[in-house]
Parts: structure tokens; sequence; C-alpha cells
């Protein structure tokens, strides 16, 4: 969904909920900013509802099973290009904090995406998750339009081994916090895929923030060799 639909251009505080490959819920949780948290329940379900701001997650393995790429990682995502949005922007690392919430960049930083390291690469087999504010405090942020794509957008990610991985926007979907598709979101796959996601919909200060989440679908179409 495009910046246009939202009632306010403070920063976003509602809930991410994702599911991690077999085990893990991903849950937007501190208000103010993008956070997620991997919750690991019992039986291995992910959790249902999106943690209370300040709330912390039970106690648990690392990350989630299986997160980790099966073979060494030959390359890091470095920088991240979308043409039709005429974005190019040097990629951040994001991991997990000491609270277990999914990092993202701080909002002095609000003009460059993350990349969640716990991930695959963008390129190599599996979802790779990059994450950015849709605003900050200061306006507009780096995937303010996100929501803009159109099936067919190439999104280009260059790589530490000389490669640029091209993917082909698949479709843009906005989606509740409260009924967030997390196997779909987050699950595993078996292709090179990239998921790029936002805080997005109706602001609402008094019900935790942005009500939704807007995110990118792409696959991996080719690999360029860099040239600079």
């Amino acid at each position: 969904m495009s910046s246009s639909t939202r009632t306010s251009s403070r920063p976003g505080s509602g809930p991410f909920i994702g599911r991690a490959l077999l085990a893990a819920a991903i849950v937007l949780a501190v208000a103010g900013a993008c956070a997620l948290a991997f919750a690991v329940g019992q039986s291995g379900a992910p959790q249902a509802a999106p943690l209370a701001p300040g709330a912390t997650t039970p106690a648990g393995p690392a990350g989630p099973a299986g997160a980790q790429p099966a073979s060494p990682r030959l390359a890091r995502p470095v920088s991240l290009q979308i043409p039709s949005l005429g974005l190019d922007r040097t990629l951040l690392t994001v991991g997990l904090a000491a609270d277990r919430t999914l990092e993202v960049p701080p909002f002095e930083y609000a003009d460059q995406p993350g990349w969640y390291e716990r991930f695959p690469t963008p390129g190599d087999p599996g979802t790779a998750i990059i994450v950015g504010h849709v605003d900050s405090p200061a306006g507009p942020a780096v995937f303010d339009r996100l929501g803009t794509l159109r099936a067919g957008d190439e999104v280009r990610v260059r790589r530490t081994d000389g490669r640029t991985a091209v993917f082909a926007v698949d479709r843009v979907a906005t989606y509740s916090k409260d009924h967030f598709p997390t196997s779909l979101v987050y699950g595993a796959i078996g292709y090179p895929g990239l998921r790029l996601i936002t805080c997005g919909g109706r602001y609402d200060a008094d019900d935790g923030g942005y009500q939704d989440n807007t995110v990118a679908f792409a696959s991996l179409t080719r690999f360029d060799r860099q040239t600079a």
C-alpha cells in the first residue's frame, strides 16, 4: 500500500507477525520502531498474537530452527537498488537484539534498509529478508513507496562476491497485523526469494501504530557480474 493511504507520517509501531521456517513467530514489538521478535512456543507453533509494547519473548533458542544457510555463506549483500523507485541504498545488517527483537535501522538511518543476517543472502536459495522504515520523525523513509511496486519491477542486490542478484517482483500485498500470513512471508521456499517488508495501512496512535504491513514478494531471475 502506498504512503498516500496513511493518515499520519508518524513512525510505525504495528506488529509484523511472521513464521521463520518451522518454529518461529516474528512479531513487531516495540512502540515507535519496527522491531521484530522470535517467540517459540513449546509446541513449536507460532505465537498467534503480537507482543505488547515493552514485552519480552519467552526463553528459547537464539534463532529459528533452520534459519542459518545450509552451506557456508559465500557472500553478503552490499546494497539495494529498485530502479522503478529511483532507490539506490547501501544495506545495513540487522540481527537479534538482546531482548530477542529483530533489529531494524535506527531512525537516524531511516533512509537505509536492513538485511536480516540470520536468513539467506539475497540470491542464495531460501527466503531473504530486507526490512525498512516507511517513515520517521523526519519524514518519509526508505520504503515509503514500497507499496507502489508492480509485478515485474526489478530489484537488484549487489553482493560481496562481485555479483548482483536480480529479482523480479511477483506481487505486493498489504496484510492486517492481526491476520498476517506467517508461513507465506517467512516460511521456507525451494528457490531464491526476497521479501521487502515495511509498515503500512492506517496509522492509529491509540491502537499500536500502523495497522498493516506491506510486503513485496520477489524471485531471482539472474545474476549480473559487477563491472565497477
